[in-house]
């Protein structure tokens, strides 16, 4: 485990990642960067929207790698025709994602079964445990130093899976790999605004946990404005927040779950991260990461960002007492979820790849 150091409301990650053999070794610092070469695995609806919205508005990208079971060469010619300055490259296959990963310097992993029906995000763990595995294996051996962010469900346990997987190839570094959950918070801003009477672009409320039904919690307390809410208000709406994404599948009649929307969530992420590897200073985002900001060993809060990942984690400082309870629900259940991502991968003694 890297060394993390506690701070107030936080912890700040030391500049040493664990090797093969779990001896701390100096974390590599990048230079400044001129390129910054993406891929995104996995081209169903949400990294198919997320790539078009990483064509149209790429920020410091300057080439995209699309890697897909199916080859994706129509997808790719489709995207070429945006006229902005980012190369785009197609991967079908599992014989040609090594090529697709090698030297990423960031990669979005969206592979993996959508969530349909009414069943929990939790369900999709036994087939999308099994790609992530293989995913984030090849990510070890081809882009072991890349940014890795994981958008396949169930987040709670898949980072943990992945944790495990970079572990077993001595390439895991904490503050390298990330769930990303800021579909949470644009539906908590979306939300609280409709529910006060204000623009949702001109609000914001924090979202701590996980990204689940029962991890998920929005910290009203310290939204922006500051308002003060009845507590069986901030219970509706955390209930809202916690069952959107099933409503959005149920009006779907069960065939999708959130795409477009998901995929915003992601593309605001990617930003993030694009922004924070070419050195721009006060880069804030919410993420999934190892953390010991309480007994959850992975947890979901505001990070700051540095050229290679978590720079320090910023914890999420004083709750209301009803926030707290709910954080110490989610904390069960996140262990639980952590424990099966640790667990499935446990399983397989010789390298993942072989399994």
């Amino acid at each position: 485990m890297p060394n993390l150091t506690k701070t107030k409301g936080g912890t700040l990650l030391k500049q040493f990642c664990e090797n093969s053999k779990g001896i701390r070794v100096a974390r590599r610092y990048s230079s400044k960067i001129n390129k910054c070469r993406v891929s995104i695995v996995g081209l169903g609806g949400v990294g198919k929207g997320l790539a078009h919205l990483l064509k149209m508005y790429p920020a410091n990208i300057t080439e995209l790698r699309l890697c897909n079971r199916s080859d994706p060469e129509g997808m790719v010619q489709d995207l070429s025709h945006i006229p902005t300055n980012v190369r785009t490259l197609g991967f079908a296959g599992a014989e040609t994602l090594s090529e697709g990963l090698r030297d990423a310097n960031m990669v979005i992993v969206t592979t993996g079964v959508p969530r349909k029906g009414d069943n929990p995000r939790e369900e999709l763990f036994e087939h999308n445990a099994n790609l992530c595995r293989d995913v984030i294996s090849a990510c070890a051996k081809n882009c072991p130093e890349a940014l890795l962010a994981i958008v396949s469900n169930p987040v709670d346990s898949l980072v943990p899976l992945a944790a495990e997987v970079l572990k077993h190839h001595g390439a895991y570094c904490a503050g390298r790999l990330f769930g990303v959950c800021t579909l949470d918070l644009m539906r908590a801003r979306y939300f609280f605004a409709d529910a006060v009477g204000l623009r949702p672009e001109k609000v914001y409320v924090p979202v701590v946990g996980g990204h689940s039904e029962k991890t998920m919690v929005p910290l009203f307390s310290r939204s922006r404005p500051r308002l003060l809410l009845p507590r069986d208000q901030i219970l509706e709406l955390t209930q809202k927040l916690r069952l959107a994404g099933k409503g959005i599948v149920l009006a779907k009649n069960g065939e999708a779950g959130s795409t477009w929307s998901m995929a915003s969530g992601a593309w605001y992420f990617v930003q993030r991260l694009c922004r924070a590897i070419n050195h721009a200073p006060h880069v804030v985002a919410t993420a999934y990461v190892e953390s010991e900001v309480n007994n959850s060993r992975f947890f979901s809060n505001e990070l700051l960002l540095g050229p290679d990942g978590v720079e320090e984690n910023l914890g999420y400082g004083p709750v209301s007492d009803l926030e707290e309870q709910l954080i110490a629900e989610a904390i069960i259940h996140l262990q639980s979820s952590i424990s099966r991502g640790k667990e499935f991968v446990a399983k397989f003694t010789d390298d993942p790849d072989e399994k």
